[in-house]
């Protein structure tokens, strides 16, 4: 009888024991976090060898000098080519081979062939057409490596390069175009161009010709020539070639100023006329000065878009303001023929007939003389 109760409460006791081991399993267990720590790099001795190698240039992409003199380049630039000019816009395209040579002793080799190099791999002095607007290399940007440890860099561009032009003697002008070729970013204390020879002569020079039709070469000269960015030295090492060129004006005699002689000539047959003919006479006047402004509106696309006045421009303007001037004498001639006052209009007509001739070769004279 007495063994029930001690068996019931031992039974309780481990009932409550499960239900306790159950619910402290239930229970979340919060991790805690580790003390904070400043984070640690395993590799910082790696990583800043790595850095100062990509920043620092190897020995063959310093400039060679010796005792701090500059480092002489020697420059040959051809041009092969010159497509035209484009007077309005100030600029003309053409062709140009580029060829420069210095020496880098540390890249001497036993050879016999010679090595092929990136330009970026070995120091160069940053060749650069200064003038160029738009260009297009024909060349990869690779220099050979004689044994000696001559570099020789070569490069074929094509491309539209900038150009002031005077041209207020068009269509007579003479024009000077030029490839200045410069080292980016080095003064003449650190680079010296000097030009490219073989046997004494210079490799710089121009074609025989060119494809441009309406001009002609009188004459070219290459020399080393510093660039003044602001005017002043101490300049940007450079050189340059430069070519003197002439208009040929006879597209423009026979298309231009030919046809305007003859709309001005035009202009004059009521001089010949009865001015008692008035409706004629007006509508011969009229005529040549319609004609004169639709001729204007067709060759406008010849002519340079610039500020001031060419001798073309002169010429036209002139001539423009000699039929107008023949349209009121026209207007005035008539109006004095039905005034009653034939003879005074007889004797204008009769001057005229001398008079718009000798305006007109003294109009040509001051324009293109």
């Amino acid at each position: 009888m007495t063994s029930r109760p001690a068996n019931h409460s031992g039974f309780v006791i481990a009932l409550v024991g499960t239900i306790a081991t159950l619910l402290i399993a239930a229970t979340p267990v919060v991790a805690q976090e580790p003390p904070h720590r400043a984070p640690t790099n395993t590799q910082p001795a790696e990583a800043n060898i790595e850095a100062a190698e990509a920043t620092t240039p190897k020995p063959e992409q310093q400039r060679p000098s010796v005792w701090g003199e500059p480092t002489e380049v020697r420059v040959g630039i051809y041009v092969i080519d010159v497509d035209g000019v484009d007077s309005a816009n100030q600029r003309f395209s053409g062709s140009v081979y580029l060829q420069a040579r210095w020496n880098i002793p540390l890249l001497r080799h036993e050879g016999p062939a010679p090595l092929i190099r990136r330009t970026t791999s070995v120091w160069t002095p940053r060749l650069v057409l200064v003038n160029g607007q738009q260009a297009w290399s024909a060349f990869p940007p690779y220099v050979e490596i004689s044994p000696d440890g001559e570099v020789v860099y070569r490069q074929k561009i094509w491309g539209w390069f900038s150009q002031p032009l005077g041209l207020r003697d068009f269509p007579f002008d003479k024009q000077r175009l030029t490839f200045h070729l410069v080292a980016a970013g080095l003064q003449e204390k650190e680079v010296k161009m000097v030009p490219l020879k073989r046997a004494g002569q210079s490799l710089s020079g121009i074609s025989a010709k060119f494809s441009m039709p309406d001009f002609n070469v009188t004459d070219w000269r290459a020399e080393a020539r510093p660039y003044l960015p602001g005017g002043q030295p101490p300049g940007i090492s450079g050189f340059i070639l430069e070519m003197d060129i002439e208009r040929l004006p006879n597209y423009y005699i026979w298309k231009v100023i030919l046809p305007l002689c003859l709309i001005v000539m035009m202009s004059w047959i009521p001089r010949w006329l009865d001015p008692a003919e008035g409706g004629t006479s007006i509508g011969i006047s009229t005529t040549a000065f319609l004609t004169l402004v639709a001729y204007l509106f067709a060759i406008v696309v010849l002519l340079p878009k610039v500020a001031y006045l060419t001798r073309l421009d002169r010429f036209i303007l002139i001539s423009t303001v000699l039929v107008f001037a023949s349209l009121v004498q026209t207007v005035a001639t008539t109006y004095l023929v039905k005034s009653g006052r034939t003879v005074l209009a007889n004797q204008i007509n009769w001057s005229s007939r001398f008079i718009y001739p000798i305006l007109l070769m003294l109009v040509l004279a001051a324009s293109f003389a």
